[in-house]
């Protein structure tokens, strides 16, 4: 259940977050400096979209397998993110070319804007798991029956003696 919730809250902000900054960048273009408009812009927020998708589907995967790797799921998911941004810039630039610049730019400014996102959405994340973690621990250990002392649980401090 705690999965499900956290997967719907994500989606939720990140298609808010994808159309607030699509819509702000859209109007200044539109606005401000319509002749540096390309016909590629809405591929930018689709991509950005579709990767925060794959985010929030790779931590479920390990929030399910085990959540010792949430950490390491996490750097290799921006790795991946960084490496696949990368070459899509520079088959922008060389193959399509055409408003480049304004490309780039734009696409730098979405990449820093979801990383923000995603990585204030998921330290939050973590924090929650630490604190579930810590909560279901007091439990077990205030639910255990089975008192544990200084010597091993014995309850006597000098098992031959019985003192």
């Amino acid at each position: 259940m705690f999965l499900l919730t956290v997967k719907k809250k994500f989606i939720k902000e990140l298609t808010v977050i994808g159309i607030v900054l699509t819509t702000l960048v859209a109007v200044v273009y539109h606005l401000f400096i319509p002749d540096r408009y390309f016909l590629w812009f809405p591929a930018i927020p689709i991509f950005f979209y579709l990767f925060g998708l794959f985010y929030i589907e790779m931590f479920a995967f390990n929030y399910r397998v085990g959540l010792e790797r949430i950490a390491m799921t996490y750097l290799v998911c921006k790795v991946l993110k960084f490496i696949v941004s990368a070459m899509l810039l520079m088959f922008y630039g060389f193959v399509i070319g055409h408003e480049v610049l304004a490309f780039m730019l734009t696409f730098i400014f979405f990449y820093f804007a979801f990383l923000i996102f995603e990585t204030r959405f998921f330290l939050l994340f973590e924090a929650k798991l630490k604190l579930r973690k810590k909560a279901n621990d007091e439990k077990n250990t205030v639910h255990n029956h089975h008192a544990v002392t200084a010597d091993g649980g014995s309850g006597c401090a000098d098992e031959g003696t019985g003192r």
